[in-house]
């Protein structure tokens, strides 16, 4: 069974203990919460959670409304790369909880109340970040210094994404990531799950049609009804509504145990929740 834990928003450190506790009992992946615009930055929490958590998956959750997708690819494919490939990313497109006070003429989600617009925002915000993605192929990075060559300008393209809510021309400035891109989780009946790798159900209602994507599906546990899982048709769990604490103490110690196996700890995220590779491969597209 695949096992991921959502975290509670908390003082860094305890964050930073909690993943560490849980890459030592065998969890998959920790989704770091991210709350509002006040909150730690989730990615510098993984970030610094990577050296003391050298196995598990490291999955920051991100809105599409709190910066550009050039900022969000570079971001999360920088995470990937510091990781050797074990960055995911929680797309979260519930609707801002937050205003924006920017005089561009750029489209802004803040005080958009139309959820058909937002949705179809979400859906081109995605398109424009696996555009970004996509930029470079396989040994498109030469580093030939005695050449002075740096990259295979042939395997380096502009993206030129024009959606109808984000325009990025690209490529990305840096070079591909080790699983070629973070794995993307989602939860069930959002605009994202649609694209995702991972699909968190809320209920065992929902994991037949979630699974019809080809995709891992989670069941959602929360709180004390982690401590005794119940049969699922699902991939696996995610424990969500745990703090630190007692609860916490005899789920990492007690329940995980009997539901990980243990896995190389150099593996990939995307391997390690069992997603094909070709999932992840380059393909050529128009900017190609």
């Amino acid at each position: 069974m695949i096992v991921a834990w959502r975290l509670e928003q908390a003082p860094v450190r305890a964050q930073l203990d909690l993943i560490a506790a849980l890459d030592a009992a065998g969890a998959d992946a920790a989704l770091l919460p991210c709350e509002s615009l006040a909150s730690p930055d989730p990615i510098l929490i993984a970030g610094a959670a990577s050296r003391r958590a050298p196995s598990i998956g490291l999955v920051p959750t991100l809105m599409p409304w709190l910066q550009p997708p050039f900022h969000t690819a570079r971001a999360l494919g920088t995470l990937d790369a510091l990781t050797s490939g074990r960055a995911g990313w929680f797309v979260d497109t519930a609707a801002p909880t937050f205003s924006s006070t920017d005089d561009t003429d750029r489209w802004n989600a803040s005080g958009v109340t139309d959820d058909l617009a937002l949705e179809q925002a979400a859906d081109d915000y995605l398109a424009a970040v696996f555009a970004l993605w996509n930029s470079w192929e396989p040994g498109a990075l030469v580093a030939d210094v005695a050449r002075g060559q740096y990259v295979d300008p042939a395997k380096v393209h502009v993206t030129n994404h024009r959606g109808d809510f984000f325009s990025v021309r690209g490529p990305l400035n840096m070079p591909r990531s080790p699983q070629g891109r973070p794995v993307v989780f989602a939860a069930s009946g959002s605009g994202a799950a649609a694209v995702a790798d991972v699909v968190i159900a809320a209920t065992e209602a929902d994991v037949d049609g979630a699974q019809e994507a080809g995709c891992r599906v989670l069941l959602e546990v929360r709180g004390e009804a982690a401590l005794a899982p119940p049969p699922t048709a699902a991939d696996g769990y995610l424990v969500t509504g745990v703090a630190d604490g007692a609860l916490a103490g005899q789920l990492i110690h007690g329940v995980l145990p009997a539901l990980v196996e243990a896995r190389d700890p150099a593996t990939l995220l995307r391997d390690r929740l069992g997603l094909p590779e070709a999932r992840f491969a380059w393909t050529p597209g128009e900017n190609a």
